[in-house]
């Protein structure tokens, strides 16, 4: 989509100009209960389960009854929903539907959920389409594969170090964007002092030679993902696409079929979003 811009002159006396200065540069008056039920909201996405009143108030900042009588507005509403077990909340159905649709309102989102199905219906594998937010890789849409267990893809934040994905933005985004969740990750997954840049600088080296990034995992696992980038007209990094799988479900070698493949989809992706697939060295 290429944006327009019309520019139009307009002629203000100095009064006015000073006016309008002024008034920007005052603070936006705000509704401070929408920002506090927006913090409740906030601490229960971050569990994987229905959290206890007694848990959901310190981390909001609340009182536990002032923590109350927000939740039984956000149920009333369906923002939140109160559990099975007594006293605990998770959110509600008003969320869900919220989150589907700012997915479906990202630009593009709907070229690269089909290049996802039918990337997962090409190669049996489990795919997934992942984007860029302030908090990092976020996978937004999966497709299981054949091979079920360890091997599937899940939606939300994904790490920087250990998905192929995560590779990719490392490579192509500036370093002030990554360097603290890479920093963050690096006591999990390595020894030794954080090298940020060496790390992103192999990340980028593999992106620039083969049009992909690989993870392959040395333990029991098996555990194998490819992750290839989607560019918009401005050449900038919109989404990846990504395969997972094991060593022995998933070649990772230019000439297989699930790289292909990858790359195929990816470049159609790219090419609907008005953009240029690049050459690799």
């Amino acid at each position: 989509m290429i944006l327009r811009f019309v520019c139009v002159n307009l002629v203000f006396n100095q009064a006015t100009s000073r006016k309008k200065q002024m008034q920007e540069k005052k603070p936006r008056r705000g509704i401070q209960s929408v920002e506090i039920a927006f913090r409740i909201l906030g601490v229960i996405q971050n569990s994987q389960q229905a959290m206890a009143l007694k848990d959901i108030a310190p981390l909001a900042g609340l009182t536990a009854s002032a923590a109350n009588n927000y939740l039984v507005s956000l149920v009333r509403i369906g923002l939140a929903a109160a559990d099975e077990k007594p006293g605990h909340y998770r959110l509600g159905p008003a969320a869900l539907s919220l989150g589907v649709s700012a997915i479906q309102q990202i630009d593009g989102f709907e070229i690269v959920r089909r290049e996802v199905t039918n990337l997962r219906d090409t190669t049996k594998r489990s795919a997934a389409v992942t984007t860029w937010t302030d908090d990092g890789p976020i996978s937004l849409f999966k497709q299981d594969g054949d091979q079920r267990g360890a091997f599937e893809f899940r939606t939300g934040l994904i790490p920087m170090l250990t998905s192929a994905a995560g590779k990719i933005y490392a490579a192509r985004l500036p370093a002030n964007l990554t360097t603290h969740l890479i920093e963050q990750e690096w006591d999990a997954v390595f020894d030794g002092k954080p090298d940020v840049g060496k790390f992103r600088e192999d990340a980028s080296r593999e992106l620039k030679r083969r049009g992909y990034t690989t993870i392959v995992r040395s333990d029991l696992s098996g555990y194998v993902s490819i992750a290839a980038p989607i560019l918009d007209w401005n050449g900038d990094i919109r989404f990846t696409l990504s395969l997972a799988g094991t060593r022995a479900s998933i070649k990772i070698e230019p000439s297989s079929d699930h790289v292909k493949a990858l790359l195929g989809s990816a470049a159609r992706a790219t090419q609907a979003l008005g953009g240029k697939t690049e050459g690799r060295d």
